[in-house]
């Protein structure tokens, strides 16, 4: 009985460092405010910022073709030209294999103002009557007079998808897989127990 318990606290205490250490950046702005409904498609989203917010992580939602891996995208800032550099393919909807983050670690100091992002196709999940999803993470409330570092790529070609309407999903593939797997031992570990207490 004390070996069961020892494996059962074992594996939880895995769990929990698990869970957390894939969450290591923190959204810190989400043009469409956390929108997990269904998506219309747009190749533009306007939106912005109140405070200046070092970020690390730069992502949209996107709905990609097969084999499509990177993602051309120009982002403006009051007009001008603030960053171009190519997304990669990340994080899935579970469901809808075609739906996925494009991510790009941008590093960079996105000032108060107001933001354009732009991309080739009309393929960005829009909120019905708002933007186009832009989700911003690891970003603090910085001083104005800090230097930040930027690193921008020339954007790559890319092959034009269909359209289609789906969800949107901000979830990390590995926490749900984990979260699965332990939940599954922990459950078959009580069931066991109180079979054996049973006979």
């Amino acid at each position: 009985m004390k070996k069961i318990f020892s494996i059962l606290l074992l594996i939880v205490g895995f769990s929990f460092f698990a869970v957390n250490s894939s969450a290591e950046e923190k959204m810190v702005f989400d043009s469409t405010d956390n929108y997990l409904g269904g998506c219309q498609l747009t190749n533009k989203s306007e939106w912005e910022l109140k405070e200046d917010l070092d970020i690390a992580k730069f992502q949209l939602w996107y709905r990609w073709d097969d084999g499509e891996t990177t993602l051309p995208v120009t982002v403006k800032k009051d007009g001008e030209k603030f960053a171009e550099f190519a997304a990669e393919r990340a994080a899935c909807d579970p469901y809808q294999k075609m739906w996925c983050n494009a991510d790009y670690q941008i590093n960079k100091l996105f000032s108060k103002g107001s933001y354009a992002v732009e991309i080739k196709d009309s393929r960005m999940c829009l909120k019905p009557g708002g933007t186009g999803t832009v989700r911003l993470y690891s970003g603090e409330t910085v001083k104005k007079d800090e230097p930040t570092p930027t690193k921008e790529v020339q954007p790559t070609a890319f092959v034009p998808a269909k359209s289609t309407t789906t969800c949107s999903c901000n979830q990390n593939q590995t926490t749900i897989i984990v979260t699965a797997v332990v939940s599954s031992i922990i459950t078959s570990l009580l069931v066991s127990m109180l079979m054996k207490k049973i006979r």
